[in-house]
């Protein structure tokens, strides 16, 4: 029931935006690409009590359906239109998008709406900046202004944003993929709460990276969640990011160092000056004026001596049994028309793999060519789309899928442990692969798709992941016959919760409300969420924390207390004492169920964003990062195109006049209680 209700959530929330009548900006973005001819009409007519003309509507529609593919008749117009979710349904606009016929406005105002949101986003300067690559651990300095722990989508982002302001930045991942939850765990199709995300700062030009990738080979990018949300394939996606990361270094410092960690902080009294870092057996000294922690568990915040959140403990009261989130190992699979390589077939069943297992599976996954999300349990066709990626080997319109990843109903329980020990930490990482090992066979033999197995193509079987299940292997030599698979399951497991500073506001529920109540537009708001609360496998009163999450906080169903626009503000990113040092991935100081908002990649990578300019602004004015104007913050964001207002404001994304409005609003802003 929950993954239906995102399919009828994402309707939802592009409905009320378009309830009454098409904005502005969908109305001028539509008529900038030719879908309409001017805005007038729409505008007077495409309203909650108005009609529309039948014929002028087919042509919307196909016009619409033609930014998927060149359709000759409405008939065709409206199965792609609704292929693409566009639409759900036909027979309404057979009746009256024709001659003479009449449209209500409402509906029409929908559809407008809907395909401002699906027009391509342009490409943007980056796309022609030569990828980063890795510096050697030899050639790296021993000064930085910036230096960042982890390169995921959070790191990624404030290390493109700070170099582009002309500071130095190291940027440090301790696998030997970028991408985080996205590229590295392959977590690719994006979660978004609503499409409005797409015009945010760099989740906008990194989806502009991924447009121009994909449309001059004819492959439809919007395969995510049946056709509806942006997808990528986790190799393309790497490269992509590398762009970003070229294009902000410029002539400037932005070194990327793989296979490396931060292993030791330096501290003069309570302000971080420095890390030690270490690779391959090495360590060596790197002095900073600002430590970005961007990893994917918080790792290199009990390094700093800061306090943090962990589950529903702080962390001088750690108890280890206490819930995290579920997390899963992914795995990226495609289908082989040819025949699936030999050695990509499970022939026998992997350890541990039983009856009641298959029994398990059979209650979340049967076969079946047809999406059908309201039917539980998912067929095949429901599954595959719902992670949808496009498929570079398959270069067609991509309205069947050829290519996902397994991240649905392999999810794992965790706990406090994973994150505090190590060695749990590896017993857990292990158990998520082999209930992905069970996965997979149970597709090849009770579903019968012998034409499916793990991608072949997308570089995660490299010499760091190779070394990682060698090393398993050598402790369980009965995996030995799946070494050709598990070295293609994807780098990291996607970690849905981190450590969490304490910080000088923490971020509750009740601030992002947005059914029974409003979420709160904070004065100093430098970033903004999209997503519903989802916690997975704790979303109950014992896990939560008691006088921030509250029991009426928690949704009866996913979506319940909604989604859309939510406000997130400075202090959410300013330790509560330690100097010097940021939060930049799911690490930020907020509540359990809120981090069950802002976990999602587009968010990740605009927040880290806005550390970035945190973190350049404290470098350039010599001032440590909780001295930093928070209006000096918003408005090389706004210049940034990061939208910062949680309404939408009258005026095209991107103008002067646009930036000036948000600024208007961020003034009136309201304090949270």
């Amino acid at each position: 029931m929950r993954i239906l209700v995102i399919l009828l959530l994402a309707f939802t929330i592009t409905a009320r935006a378009a309830s009454t009548q098409a904005t502005e900006t969908d109305l001028e973005a539509l008529a900038e690409k030719h879908i309409i001819e001017s805005p007038d009409y729409w505008r007077s007519n495409a309203t909650e009590t108005g009609k529309c003309d039948g014929e002028k509507v087919a042509e919307l529609l196909m016009k619409v359906a033609g930014l998927f593919k060149p359709v000759a008749s409405l008939d065709e117009a409206l199965e792609v239109l609704v292929r693409q979710r566009v639409l759900s349904s036909p027979d309404y606009w057979k009746k009256s998008a024709v001659p003479g016929g009449v449209c209500v406005g409402k509906n029409v105002a929908i559809v407008l709406s809907r395909g401002a949101a699906l027009l391509p986003v342009d490409p943007p300067k980056s796309a022609n900046a030569k990828p980063l690559e890795a510096t050697t651990f030899e050639k790296l300095r021993d000064r930085y202004d910036v230096v960042i722990a982890g390169a995921g989508t959070g790191g990624v982002g404030a290390a493109v944003q700070a170099a582009r302001m002309g500071v130095s930045v190291l940027l440090l991942e301790e696998t030997d993929w970028i991408g985080g939850q996205a590229m590295a765990a392959a977590v690719t199709s994006m979660d978004e709460g609503g499409t409005l995300v797409r015009e945010r700062g760099l989740y906008r030009e990194l989806c502009g990276l991924i447009s121009a990738h994909y449309r001059p080979l004819g492959i439809n990018y919007l395969t995510a969640y049946w056709h509806g949300h942006v997808g990528v394939e986790p190799r393309v996606g790497r490269r992509l990011l590398q762009v970003m990361l070229g294009d902000a270094r410029g002539g400037g410092v932005l070194d990327l160092a793989l296979l490396t960690r931060v292993s030791k902080v330096s501290k003069e009294k309570n302000t971080v000056i420095g890390v030690d870092i270490s690779s391959g057996g090495r360590t060596r000294h790197v002095a900073s004026r600002v430590l970005i922690d961007a990893t994917e568990w918080g790792d290199v915040i009990p390094l700093t001596g800061a306090r943090y959140r962990v589950g529903n403990c702080l962390s001088d009261a750690i108890d280890p049994k206490r819930h995290v989130q579920s997390n899963t190992w992914t795995a990226v699979v495609k289908q082989y028309p040819q025949g699936v390589p030999d050695e990509l077939l499970l022939k026998a069943k992997p350890p541990g793999y039983t009856d009641k297992v298959d029994a398990a599976f059979a209650k979340t996954l049967v076969a079946g060519e047809k999406v059908d999300t309201k039917t539980k349990p998912w067929n095949w066709a429901t599954f595959i789309g719902y992670r949808g990626m496009p498929d570079s080997s398959h270069p067609a319109d991509n309205s069947v899928i050829t290519r996902t990843h397994l991240n649905y109903n392999n999810d794992y329980p965790s706990t406090v442990a994973e994150l505090e020990d190590p060695a749990a930490r590896l017993a857990t990482n292990r158990a998520m692969q082999l209930k992905t090992l069970h996965l997979l066979y149970y597709i090849q033999h009770t579903l019968g798709k012998s034409d499916w197995s793990v991608a072949d193509d997308e570089g995660f079987d490299s010499s760091y992941r190779c070394a990682e299940v060698d090393a398993w292997i050598a402790e369980r030599p009965d995996l030995a016959p799946f070494r050709a698979v598990l070295i293609r399951f994807s780098i990291m497991p996607y970690v849905r919760e981190s450590r969490r500073i304490v910080g000088l506001h923490t971020l509750r529920p009740s601030e992002i409300e947005r059914v029974v109540g409003k979420p709160v537009q904070f004065k100093r708001t430098v970033a903004l969420g999209d997503y519903p609360i989802d916690l997975h496998g704790s979303m109950s009163l014992p896990w939560l924390e008691p006088n921030l999450d509250r029991e009426i906080d928690i949704p009866n169903k996913f979506g319940g207390h909604g989604a859309g626009p939510f406000a997130i503000p400075f202090e959410c990113f300013i330790p509560e004492k330690v100097d010097g040092f940021l939060p930049a991935e799911k690490n930020l100081s907020q509540s359990r169920m809120a981090n069950g908002a802002t976990r999602l990649q587009p968010h990740t990578l605009n927040m880290g964003q806005a550390v970035g300019v945190i973190a350049a602004l404290a470098v350039k004015e010599d001032i440590q990062p909780r001295a930093v104007d928070p209006v000096k913050v918003q408005r090389i964001l706004l210049e940034a195109g990061d939208t910062l207002s949680i309404a939408p404001v009258a005026a095209r994304h991107g103008t002067k006049a646009w930036c000036e409005l948000q600024m208007q609003v961020l003034q009136k802003g309201a304090e949270a209680n």
